[in-house]
């Protein structure tokens, strides 16, 4: 049994998840992590994530901070979140993340299982 304490300022790794952007892989299969992810997200204002898809995987995440909407890509509904707001998107749906402001928004989580096909597009992983 291994426990790990990760800091987000060193600890990571880069995905291209924001458009024009990174976001950091805290806990993922590269780091050891079999079961589940943790990425931290950090948009400015007025920025969004790439629409995405994770076909077997859920997508949870918390909201730190900020406020913004998650478009759902199967019909185009916007669900507004704001701080302290937990997300949960079902697996197969596609859905990007918009930031609103003012501040900077921020959220941890990811999917599970893990979606490799992220790291593998990142060249992460083969």
């Amino acid at each position: 049994m291994t426990v790990k304490i990760l800091n987000p300022d060193k600890d990571f790794v880069e995905i291209p998840l924001i458009k024009g952007g990174m976001a950091k892989a805290i806990i993922w299969p590269g780091m050891g992590a079999k079961h589940g992810t943790m990425h931290y997200f950090v948009m400015k204002p007025g920025e969004e994530n790439v629409h995405h898809v994770h076909d077997e995987a859920e997508d949870m995440f918390y909201i730190v901070q900020g406020k913004g909407v998650i478009v759902d890509g199967n019909n185009g509904k916007e669900h507004p979140f704001q701080k302290g707001d937990f997300v949960y998107v079902s697996p197969g749906t596609p859905h990007a993340a918009k930031s609103f402001g003012p501040e900077d928004y921020i959220s941890v989580g990811g999917p599970t299982p893990p979606d490799l096909s992220i790291y593998k597009k990142a060249g992460l992983l083969k």
